[in-house]
């Protein structure tokens, strides 16, 4: 099946895998974060911008209210 993708512009179709992996990450991010899991949840958001995207402004609230969150917890628990 040699060339059965080649009505799509190779750039276009790395664009898209590129756009769905920013997606994912994000997404999973917020499910981390929704679990309690703030590093985890930062550590997505490093993982986009890692690879050179800008985050979403609603993300930078998201990561500082994590941040806060991971302190916090990190406070509680005792640990450093």
């Amino acid at each position: 099946m040699v060339g059965a993708m080649s009505t799509y512009p190779r750039a276009m179709l790395n664009s898209d895998r590129h756009l769905a992996a920013v997606a994912r990450s994000l997404g999973w991010a917020r499910e981390s974060a929704a679990r309690g899991d703030y590093a985890d949840a930062l550590g997505w958001v490093r993982v986009v911008e890692a690879i050179g995207d800008a985050i979403p402004p609603e993300y930078e609230a998201k990561r500082r209210a994590w941040l806060s969150a991971l302190a916090a917890n990190r406070g509680v628990r005792g640990e450093s």
